[in-house]
Formats: structure tokens, sequence, C-alpha cells
């Protein structure tokens, strides 16, 4: 009898089971696929070089150029009986290619490559809007500049705010955001940043569904970490495809049922995301499938595309003129490791200008060439010389305290690529005065075993123009570069662990004295002015 009543029980409860509803995704009922790059950065020819675009430290053999990506946009548009949608998001205009023509070579070959949307990036504007805007009157595809204010600028019919386009029945509307830096980073005429990224992001939404769009893609500017913020601040979002932070994404991230993708950087691998709708061509988030393919040699190259590319390659000098000099620029190594560097002088000062800090600390390392410039030309292969690490600047605040801290790390490395040039601070290094001693169980745990006595008479000059005393309470803003920042390079862990709001400007050296020679044309060297004193 137990048995029959238990059998009885079980019985029922199967039922009661099977008859509830099954909590299931909704059946996918059509597909979309969207591919592209980000941060091209005018890499147009073959760049043969070994990168880690996995999980694993494992070192892939790519190399890159516009007419392999063409042709693997080719193949993937071939074996996909979806949509295939290319994007862009933007930081395609730089470089050689940039510097002769202007921008229409890049545009050009990226149109006959495939490439339909793109978001304006801050590089897109490092020759002026007018620039732009001719490089733009010669493509057909859509450029979009979402939250800049373009209407009575050179830029008012060269981009728009969103795209609504019908793929196969699938309406898919996109919209663009620049980075918030865009007005310290580049040339930007009388353009300007509209309202704040939530804003427009909230007002584009609702805009492109009121127009029936059952996709919402966001191709953005703005950067990985800056795309996280807007997806936990505003709702609606399908699909972020972003760039300016150049970072392949190991993984897809699903964050509030957006699906975020970053472009990376220099066209060393196409993002690609396959995305599964519903009946209603909704998104199903959970069904996506992301991969990066690398750009490797194997891949086929697109014969027109490769044709133009050499037509254009045929016409470039040697070398691009970007600016003229009266004197000598020396940049050996035993000038910029062992003392005060005009040319050091001359740069770190065009960083601080340009970002508005402080104090600008650099390490002598991170100027290359170790030869001296003649007066004359200044090109573009000179200045790829210069900075050929293409380290970003990062900005924050830093106590005084610490300031000091990094001075004396300094001065125990004078004669070594560490030794530290800077901007908007004087001082005194007294080599005869106790050095500081550091220890460190790896390179992230650091103390210092026994402080320094070399630096003396440390200053730092005020906005009116005045020099006044360090002081260890204040913060102060300062800017210095990702080796040094994001690598702790030298044994400077004091940028990272102390440093406060630290941001990535994504801007190089290289770009930076080229915005410079836009607008001086002729540079001098001048000094050494006695910012550094070693004694």
């Amino acid at each position: 009898q137990r048995l029959c009543l238990f059998a009885t029980i079980l019985l029922t409860l199967c039922c009661l089971f099977s008859c509830a509803p099954a909590v299931q995704s909704p059946a996918p009922a059509g597909k979309l696929t969207i591919i592209g790059t980000g941060d091209l950065q005018g890499r147009l020819d073959a760049d043969p070089r070994s990168i880690s675009i996995t999980e694993s430290s494992e070192k892939i053999e790519i190399v890159g150029g516009i007419s392999r990506i063409a042709g693997l946009i080719r193949q993937i548009q071939r074996e996909t009986p979806n949509p295939v949608i290319v994007v862009s998001s933007g930081d395609d205009l730089m470089g050689r290619y940039f510097h002769q023509f202007d921008g229409k070579a890049i545009f050009s070959l990226m149109e006959m490559s495939g490439y339909e949307v793109m978001a304006l990036g801050n590089h897109e504007f490092d020759r002026g809007p007018g620039v732009l805007a001719e490089a733009l009157d010669s493509v057909n595809f859509t450029v979009l500049c979402s939250n800049l204010e373009v209407q009575d600028t050179v830029m008012g019919k060269s981009c728009r705010s969103y795209l609504l386009l019908d793929y196969q029945g699938i309406r898919i509307g996109f919209f663009s955001l620049m980075t918030n830096d865009f007005p310290v980073v580049t040339v930007t005429g009388k353009v300007k940043i509209r309202n704040t990224q939530a804003e427009v992001a909230r007002n584009m939404i609702r805009t492109l569904k009121g127009k029936g769009a059952q996709v919402i893609v966001a191709v953005t500017h703005i950067g990985t970490y800056m795309d996280r913020i807007l997806v936990a601040e505003v709702a609606g979002i399908d699909i972020i495809f972003g760039g300016h932070s150049h970072n392949y994404m190991n993984r897809l991230e699903r964050v509030n049922n957006t699906l975020i993708v970053n472009g990376g950087e220099k066209g060393s691998a196409l993002v690609r995301l396959d995305i599964s709708l519903d009946e209603k061509n909704q998104v199903i988030p959970t069904s996506a499938a992301y991969s990066l393919i690398p750009v490797t040699e194997d891949i086929e190259l697109d014969a027109k595309v490769e044709k133009l590319l050499a037509e254009y390659r045929n016409q470039l000098p040697a070398a691009t003129v970007v600016g003229m000099t009266e004197k000598e620029w020396d940049l050996t190594r035993v000038t910029l490791c062992s003392c005060e560097s005009n040319v050091a002088n001359l740069i770190t000062d065009m960083i601080r200008s340009q970002f508005k800090v402080d104090v600008v600390l650099y390490n002598g390392g991170a100027f290359r060439g170790n030869s001296k410039f003649s007066p004359g030309p200044v090109t573009d292969t000179m200045l790829a010389e210069i900075d050929a690490f293409e380290n970003n600047v990062y900005l924050m605040t830093m106590q005084g305290k610490y300031i000091r801290q990094i001075l004396e790390h300094s001065a125990t490395l004078i004669g070594q690529g560490g030794f530290l040039q800077g901007s908007g601070i004087t001082f005194t290094i007294d080599t005869k005065e106790q050095p500081q001693k550091l220890t460190h169980k790896d390179r992230t745990n650091y103390a210092i075993s026994r402080p320094g006595k070399k630096i003396k008479n440390i200053r730092i000059q005020s906005p009116d123009g005045s020099w006044q005393p360090l002081d260890p309470k204040r913060n102060y803003r300062l800017a210095s570069n990702d080796f040094l920042v994001k690598l702790a390079g030298d044994h400077y862990f004091w940028f990272k662990k102390y440093g406060q709001g630290i941001h990535n400007t994504y801007s190089t050296m290289g770009t930076i004295i080229t915005d410079y020679f836009r607008k001086h044309t002729i540079v001098n060297p001048e000094g050494p002015d006695g910012r550094i004193t070693i004694r």
C-alpha cells in the first residue's frame, strides 16, 4: 500500500511539472552579421607583426593591410546568407596616406573594401573640419556624428545624426558617440560636443524606435570603459561596436542585454558578431556569437583594392614634410637620459599645453631616434623615429609627496632610459646625497626601503606663470605615458598606485607633435632653460 501511495504521488508530481510551461529563449527566426574594424590609423599597407588577441599569451603572426581586410570582407559576404553590415568605429585618418592625400585615399579604399557605416573618431579632425569635409565629399558610405554640433560649420552636410536601413526586412537604426576628450585632442574648429553621451543616446534610441527601428546599433568612439558606463545608464541599445580604446576583446560582453565589442586597432583583426533575431526581429542576446579573425598572410588580397592602393602608394614621397626647424634636434641617448634635454622640454611643453595639466613627466627612453636631426624640414618619418613606441598619454591627479618620490627614483637612473624629463616643474639633483632604494616582491608590490635625499628645490609653475614650491599635500594634474603608468616601467609604481582618476587620452606623442606643427609651422627647441639642474 505504501508503494502504491508513493507511486501515485510521484505520478501526480510528474504530471504537474510536465504540464508547466518551460522557460525558453525564443526560437531564432532570422540572423544578422556585423563585421568591422576600429582605429585603423591609416595602416593601409601590410605591416607584419606579432600580436596576441586571445586570452592566452600566444602570439599570432599577422600582416594587416586594407587589401586583405577587403578580401576577408568579400569572403564573409559570399559565405554568409544573412545580411552582413560592415562598420568602422573611427580614427581611420592617420599616418602617411592622410598627410599626403587629406583622407581621400583612406576613405576611397575603405569604401571600395565594403565599409557602409562609420562613426567619426577624434583623429579624423586632426587636419581640421574643412579637410575632413572635403574628403567626405568623395565617398558614399554613411558617416555618423550624433553627438557633434555640425550645423553652421563646414561639416554641416558631411555627416548625419542617425541612420535607418532595411536589411532583408530587418529595420536597423544606427547612431554614434564621440569621445568627451574631443575638444582637447584634435582640431575641432567650430564643431562642438552636444549634450552628454547618455542624453544623446536616449534621444537617438527614442527617435530610431519612433521610426520603426527593430535593432539599435551604437557605433561609438568613446572607449570600452565608457561603453560600459553608457549601458549602465541607458537602456535600449542592442549592440555597441566600439572604438577609441584600441582593445580587441577576448570575449563578447553582455551588459543588461546590450552586446559590446570593440574594433581593436591598426587592422590587425576583423571583428565579427553574429546575432540571432526572434519573429519580431528583436535581438536574442544569449544566442549571439563573437569571433576575431586575424588578418594573416594566407588571406587572399582583393585585387581591385590592391590596385588602387598601389596607385596611391606610388604617389607617396619618401617622406612628408610636416614643418620646419631652424635648430638641431638632439635626440641622442646620452642627452635624453643624463641631463635636461631641450627637445624633451619642447615636446613635454606641447603635452602640458595640449592637456592643460600642471606637470608632465616622461622617461628619456620614450624619445627615440638616438641621433641628431639637422635644421631643416621635419618629416613624418623623423617623427615616427622619435615616437617609435607610440605610447599613449595618460592623465591623472597625484599628491605632491608622491611626485617627490618619483623624482627621487629618477635621480637613481641618471644615464638610463628611466631618467625623467618634464614640463611645469623645476628641481635640482644632488648626486652626492643618499639615493632612494626600492624593494619589491614582483612588478606590482614595491616599497621604499630607504628614502632618497637627492632631490632639492622642487617648484611647480602656476597658471599665472609664477613658480611655487611643491606642496606635498596638494593634488596636481599630471601627464605621463602608458609605459610608466600602465606597465610601471623602470619600476615607477607610483603612477598606477597613487594616481587618481587615471585617464588614457589615446593620443600619442607623435600625433601631438604633428598637431603642433600644423599650428606653428616653424618649431625650434630652445634652452635648456634650467628646469633640471644636476650637481
